[in-house]
């Protein structure tokens, strides 16, 4: 049994950029769920009589094949790489288990083009394993929420919509007041420690000037690269300011401990307005 995890966070993508990085999440979702479509059809090709008019047989068949898909990704798993696993081929299972299941009182029956999610110019919500991830073009924003379970982080991440996404996010050329910063957390960190949740990943502007140890290397507008070097000395410069504000925060505290009076050494000093005695009567 695993720990249950998470990771979200949004992205602000400069205007320029924003509809191919989604346009690239859609043609990866519609290539996934065409291959979706290819498969049911296969299944279905493979039947007996007795399996597509029988919901009994049907279901042990189904059940036969997701089963068999599942060992085999775990056995390749388990191989230590001496076997490849091919791309979304734990999504692809999982979204077949879901196609051809039948519900209570539903006969067996072919899956049809119409069956399938397929995504379209207009769609702004795309699956990512447990999780979504979500464009709104009003802001330019992409969000990413992986849910939260067991192995979510990577299920969304390697998801055909997740995949498309980071990889775009690597050759964006972000501007100005662009780019953002995912948080995770799971269930050890929430237990044993009391930081809540981490950084864990930044990009363009924004994760520069916020969390540039966490930041990827990226483009900007320029065409300039930033180099995790450059990062590095960002992060060095925050953490050199961040001492310089304690330092003084520190010195100000033990002088105001210095020089503070005690209202028995000045008595009424530090009587409020409303109750201090009147300096003149009517």
């Amino acid at each position: 049994m695993g720990h249950w995890e998470t990771e979200h966070g949004e992205i602000i993508l400069p205007s320029a950029e924003f509809a191919a990085a989604r346009q690239a999440a859609q043609k990866a979702e519609h290539e996934h769920q065409s291959r979706v479509f290819d498969e049911t059809q296969s299944f279905w090709k493979g039947l007996t009589r007795k399996e597509q008019t029988d919901p009994a047989a049907y279901e042990a068949a189904r059940r036969k094949m997701i089963d068999a898909r599942r060992h085999a990704i775990d056995s390749a798993r388990r191989s230590w790489g001496s076997r490849s696993i091919t791309p979304h081929a734990e999504q692809l299972v999982d979204d077949l288990d879901t196609r051809l299941t039948l519900y209570r009182g539903q006969p067996p029956a072919r899956v049809l083009k119409s069956d399938i999610p397929f995504p379209t110019n207009r769609t702004t919500e795309f699956p990512a394993g447990e999780g979504s991830i979500t464009f709104d073009k009003d802001s330019n924003k992409v969000s990413f929420d992986t849910g939260q379970y067991r192995d979510v982080i990577a299920k969304a991440r390697n998801s055909p919509a997740g995949t498309a996404l980071f990889a775009k996010l690597q050759t964006v050329k972000w501007t100005r007041g662009t780019g953002g910063i995912f948080h995770g957390d799971n269930e050890l960190n929430d237990e044993e420690t009391d930081r809540g949740q981490y950084v864990t990943t930044a990009y363009g502007p924004i994760g520069a000037a916020q969390e540039p140890s966490h930041c990827q290397e990226y483009t900007d507008s320029k065409g300039n690269r930033v180099t995790r070097a450059e990062l590095s000395k960002l992060q060095q410069e925050l953490w050199d300011a961040q001492r310089k504000i304690q330092n003084r925060m520190t010195k100000a505290t033990a002088a105001a401990g210095r020089g503070k009076t005690t209202a028995a050494s000045n008595r009424g000093s530090f009587a409020s307005y409303q109750h201090a005695e009147p300096t003149f009567r009517l």
